[in-house]
């Protein structure tokens, strides 16, 4: 059965932001703090549910089915009109066959996060046909850019702006394509193949990041992808910041400027092929909305998003 594609409805001043853990614990819980009182200077009452606690030696904040529970009763609670995760890491490929999907499908709500959450905000768009929102996490939330948090805060509230302009950007194909938007985590979306949370990209614009691998591993996840298809009919290709996580800036630079000649050599043609987009984990993290069919325009460098083509809640 084909869904039509919902777009979450807006948020206003007062409404209450659910935040949970996917995955790990917080790691620094100063950080945590920090993003809620963010979101509480922008108007907005937060919720916790769930573990929050730093086990000693434990990678996950709590069993499968707690962190699942946890969602599900974020998601069923009419009070909380937006979800998002604390933070990333391993943990979502875990909790996906657990998710309650018809429960997700009758609640239009934002999905917040990027990194791991790569999993479940892709599964959410082509399963509960709901656009979900690659971006800040309460945890990374502080370390953004003010552009970044003015993006997030308009996506939320519905004042955002159609056409993106992307300071920065490097064109290393041009051309222009239209499609869906999806992807994030590099690693996250090599782990999803040939499971049930696998989907196609076929016709859609595929965004890419990724932090603290080494470039032969970058090189081996990008030609799997390669090989096993994934890029032969794509609308488009977004390349964000691909860090080595050493905090080194000519470290980082170097690598980036291999994937991209990496890239450059694996993918057909047809499309355009854009890198430097401020996403991923370096602190430059532009928020954008998964499932939205979107215009890359090269010749003016903007990307449209096509807010006609969904429905809004």
């Amino acid at each position: 059965m084909h869904l039509e594609l919902r777009l979450p409805p807006p948020l206003k001043r007062g409404d209450t932001i659910g935040i949970f853990c996917p995955a790990g614990p917080p790691k620094n819980l100063e950080l945590l703090q920090n993003g809620m009182e963010m979101l509480a200077e922008a108007g907005f009452q937060t919720h916790c549910e769930g573990s929050m606690a730093i086990g000693e030696g434990e990678y996950l904040a709590a069993p499968d089915t707690a962190r699942a529970t946890a969602l599900h009763r974020l998601w069923a609670d009419e009070h909380i009109r937006a979800v998002m995760a604390v933070r990333g890491g391993y943990g979502c490929l875990r909790l996906a066959p657990l998710l309650d999907m018809a429960l997700l499908q009758r609640h239009s709500k934002w999905l917040i996060g990027f990194s791991d959450l790569t999993l479940l905000l892709n599964h959410l768009q082509q399963q509960a046909a709901l656009v979900t929102l690659h971006g800040p996490m309460a945890t990374s939330l502080s370390r953004c850019r003010r552009e970044d948090i003015h993006q997030l805060f308009s996506l939320l509230t519905g004042t955002f702006e159609d056409k993106l302009r992307i300071p920065g950007l490097e064109i290393i194909r041009g051309g222009s394509g239209q499609g869906r938007l999806v992807g994030g985590n590099l690693a996250t979306l090599v782990h999803c193949l040939a499971t049930p949370w696998d989907s196609s990209w076929d016709g859609c614009i595929l965004m890419l990041e990724d932090t603290g691998e080494y470039l032969y591993r970058l090189d081996r996840m990008l030609t799997q992808l390669q090989q096993a298809g994934r890029f032969d009919r794509l609308a488009g290709l977004l390349l964000g910041d691909f860090d080595t996580g050493t905090g080194s800036s000519a470290a980082d630079l170097r690598l980036q400027e291999q994937v991209w000649q990496r890239v450059l050599e694996l993918l057909p043609p047809g499309f355009p092929i854009w890198a430097n987009v401020p996403f991923g984990h370096r602190g430059r993290n532009m928020p954008l909305p998964l499932g939205m069919p979107a215009l890359m325009d090269s010749n003016s460098g903007t990307l449209t998003l096509l807010t006609n083509s969904v429905i809004r809640s």
